[in-house]
């Protein structure tokens, strides 16, 4: 049964292909409501799971893909106009690459895993959602100033920060994986 909170999910993936027709079309204002949209859902979607007492298997599964395609479909965007960085890019798509690998990996070893996201990796995410946001204002106004400072510069940080959570998401989703394994396997050997 689809919960309110798998709908949410579901409409955040309706909603990329919508931002990036947008944004090709030069339509920024209308790309940056789209992205906002989209990416409140991300915000809002557990939230309601919890009140709600209803979360599911299907919404746990879809929210990190939901999150994995707006985002990605908009930091590719940003890359093609010249507004992110490809190397920034490349790293957030290899990590979520490697978590996605690695979740199909495990559950086609039948083994059972956790379905939940790191505090750390929530935070990340929440980072690459600002960093799009940003991206997407200069790229409709590139002069854009916050708090006295061009957006350019917020950019830059926002980048310099959400690599390194990355980077430490991405290490700490390795050791999961890894430990998952050598349990299963101490496991299997008790049993022999």
């Amino acid at each position: 049964m689809v919960t309110p909170a798998d709908m949410l999910t579901i409409l955040r993936l309706v909603l990329t292909p919508v931002f990036l027709a947008l944004f090709a079309a030069g339509l920024h204002g209308w790309a940056i409501a789209c992205f906002s949209v989209a990416g409140a859902t991300d915000l809002v979607d557990g939230t309601v799971a919890r009140l709600t007492g209803r979360p599911s298997k299907l919404g746990a599964l879809l929210d990190p893909l939901a999150d994995k395609a707006l985002i990605q479909t908009c930091f590719i965007s940003l890359a093609v106009v010249g507004i992110l960085p490809l190397w920034f890019v490349l790293l957030a798509l290899a990590r979520d690459a490697m978590i996605i690998s690695g979740i199909a990996y495990l559950t086609r070893s039948k083994v059972e895993i956790p379905i939940r996201a790191l505090i750390i990796s929530k935070i990340a995410t929440f980072c690459m959602l600002l960093v799009a946001v940003t991206g997407l204002v200069i790229r409709m106004s590139p002069a854009a100033v916050f708090i006295g400072r061009p957006l350019q510069l917020w950019l830059i940080w926002g980048i310099v920060i959400t690599a390194a959570l990355l980077l430490i998401s991405g290490v700490k989703y390795l050791m999961i994986g890894f430990d998952i394994l050598r349990n299963r396997s101490i496991r299997e050997e008790r049993f022999r």
